[in-house]
């Protein structure tokens, strides 16, 4: 049964006068078993008249849509009709007759205690045998209409395409308001009311009628092309505030990590100097936490756009999700055993191929992970488990804990962007609530499911993901990322930095001085162009929001000058978006780091062979 015909059909009021034509014996049925049951709801008699064989189909499609047939016949609320005799007097259609049978099961339903009628006829049983049905059935039906104005009578006529002429169907459509078409109720533009099907207007009168008919049209026409503007103007509205935001994300990230950056740098100065007590270690130990945490809260607002807006590209490939899921989990192992936490796993046994970003799937069994730890106390359990899914073609992923629970209320929109279980003042879990939604955003785009269980406040939740499986992956037997050998001594390297933040500059110079390599500073994108051709540096970083020459165009002249295109050109800035990443490659830049810069992670690059001076 189509869930929007019963919406509209339980939208009809007594009065209604609707044709169905339809092509097919389940179209009829599919219409009359909404059209019935809104009856039923409403306290109303409903009267089928036709076919046997048509009945019962009925009778047995309302009882599939949990309607007690037995009970409704005996109340008297459903009155079945499928002897011509018992409904049209001597076995023959007459309009007359017919609409006198009518008034008298109207008002038998009244006095039966009911609320009104709603009938059904099958107008071409109806006809059967009829001389001149045409004519007849014009008549019929324009005396219907005008009983039906202001009766406690809804009916519906029903036609079928084979059965019935194409005399009859234009006839049917010229004397119902109201037209059943698929799974839509329309109005009919055909309707002409009762007093033009029966002659009562002169011609002068038709033709007034018609032309307010057009009148009537157009200025329907006139209301739905200002509609339609409205709405495009709305829609270019939009599309131009979509526009701003995302720059204003953009540019709100970039102002962000700036400072970010120059705190991380002036941290890890303060650390490798390796001055002061426990205390001042503890101290640089919770900033450092707070600015990764900062961090984060910047990458999820940008990614959760980027998903929401489908402007992630997937790197695919074949993948066990098997031991994805172990390797990305067993990273979170030591800092639940910190935290108090047991942390279970419960992995299939046998490889879960899957098609699929790396990455992004890693991201989102990292988002669940979060989440769960997030929301449970010392002491709690996280259980990790991955298996077939049921149907034999998904795989599964569940991480369930035993922390705060999710209220049922909340508990539809959890995904959604934005969305916090945390309400309290002292915001203790904190997070931006858009965690859960990129895990939704990545899993779909994978062509996966998601789904959010809870039994309420401090019972827990469980989170599921679901995955098409892929029977020809081949994944590869061991770990695309294995870890490199680093060299035993540390190599000291020629850095340039180009960055007109002076905080930022200083501090990045410390560091890296403190790491043994030599540093030359430049404030400006000229300024870093003309030191490049001086210093020959080994390494550039180098900021993209530069004055006056921008860093993609730094990256673009040392690359064309032969004394400086060897150098490794390496992006640190505050923008991260997957344009400004791709805009970077093009420029010539070898790698894009987003402020504050993991001091790990630029150690590790900076230890790199420097670039093929061939390349």
């Amino acid at each position: 049964m189509d869930g929007e015909l019963e919406r509209r059909i339980a939208r009809l009021r007594q009065g209604d006068h609707l044709c169905l034509i339809y092509e097919s014996a389940a179209e009829q049925t599919a219409a009359l078993v909404p059209y019935f049951k809104a009856g039923f709801a409403a306290g109303e008699r409903c009267l089928f008249v036709g076919h046997g064989t048509s009945c019962r189909r009925l009778e047995h499609s309302l009882e599939e849509a949990g309607v007690d047939v037995h009970a409704e016949h005996d109340r008297g609320a459903l009155v079945c009709l499928t002897q011509r005799e018992s409904w049209l007097p001597g076995g023959r259609f007459d309009p007359g007759a017919l609409m006198d049978l009518l008034r008298q099961a109207e008002q038998q339903a009244l006095d039966d205690g009911f609320t009104g009628l709603r009938a059904t006829w099958n107008m071409g049983w109806v006809l059967e045998g009829t001389a001149s049905s045409t004519d007849r059935l014009m008549e019929y039906e324009a005396h219907l209409n005008r009983f039906l104005a202001g009766s406690r009578t809804c009916a519906l006529c029903r036609y079928s395409r084979e059965a019935s002429s194409a005399d009859e169907l234009q006839q049917a459509l010229h004397t119902h308001p109201l037209a059943v078409l698929g799974e839509q109720i329309c109005a009919n533009a055909f309707y002409e009311p009762p007093d033009m099907v029966l002659g009562d207007r002169s011609p002068d009168e038709r033709i007034d009628w018609m032309l307010a008919q057009l009148q009537r049209t157009r200025f329907s026409e006139a209301k739905l092309e200002e509609v339609t503007l409205r709405l495009s103007q709305k829609r270019a509205a939009l599309e131009r505030a979509d526009r701003a935001k995302e720059e204003l994300l953009s540019m709100l990230a970039h102002e962000l990590r700036n400072p970010l950056g120059t705190i991380s740098n002036a941290l890890q100065v303060l650390r490798m100097r390796d001055e002061g007590d426990e205390t001042a270690k503890r101290a640089i130990d919770a900033a450092e936490r707070q600015v990764l945490h900062q961090a984060m809260l910047i990458d999820d607002l940008l990614e959760a756009s980027r998903v929401t807006r489908g402007e992630i590209e997937l790197q695919c490939e074949d993948l066990d999700l098997t031991e994805l899921v172990r390797g990305t989990v067993e990273g979170y192992r030591e800092g639940l055993k910190q935290a108090g936490i047991a942390l279970g796993l419960d992995l299939s046994q046998e490889p879960l191929r899957v098609r699929g970003d790396q990455l992004r799937l890693s991201q989102a069994i990292s988002n669940l992970m979060d989440n769960a730890i997030k929301f449970t106390s010392g002491g709690g359990h996280i259980t990790v488990k991955v298996t077939p899914g049921a149907d034999g073609r998904r795989a599964e992923v569940t991480v369930r804990d035993d922390g705060a629970g999710i209220l049922p209320e909340e508990l539809p929109y959890v995904f959604e962007v934005f969305a916090q279980g945390d309400h309290s003042l002292d915001r203790s879990q904190g997070g931006l609530g858009i965690g859960l939604a990129v895990v939704k955003g990545l899993v779909e785009m994978h062509g996966g499911e998601v789904a959010a269980r809870s039994q309420g406040p401090g019972k827990g939740s469980e989170f599921s993901l679901l995955l098409p499986l892929d029977p020809t992956a081949r994944p590869a037997q061991a770990a695309r990322a294995v870890a490199e050998t680093r060299p035993e001594q540390t190599a000291h390297r020629k850095i340039l930095v180009v960055e007109d933040n002076p905080d930022a500059a200083a501090t990045m110079r410390d560091f890296l001085e403190l790491s043994g390599h030599e540093v030359e500073l430049a404030n400006s994108g000229a300024d870093g162009v003309q030191a490049a051709r001086a210093f020959h540096p080994e390494v550039v970083l180098c900021d993209l929001g530069l004055p006056g020459m921008n860093g993609f165009e730094v990256a673009a002249e040392l690359r064309r000058d032969p004394s400086t295109s060897s150098a490794k050109l390496i992006a640190v800035t505050g923008y991260g978006r997957d344009e400004d990443r791709r805009r970077s490659k093009e420029a010539g830049f070898d790698l894009h780091l987003t402020k504050p810069v993991d001091p790990a992670q630029l150690k590790a690059v900076l230890q790199e062979r420097p670039r093929d001076n061939g390349r």
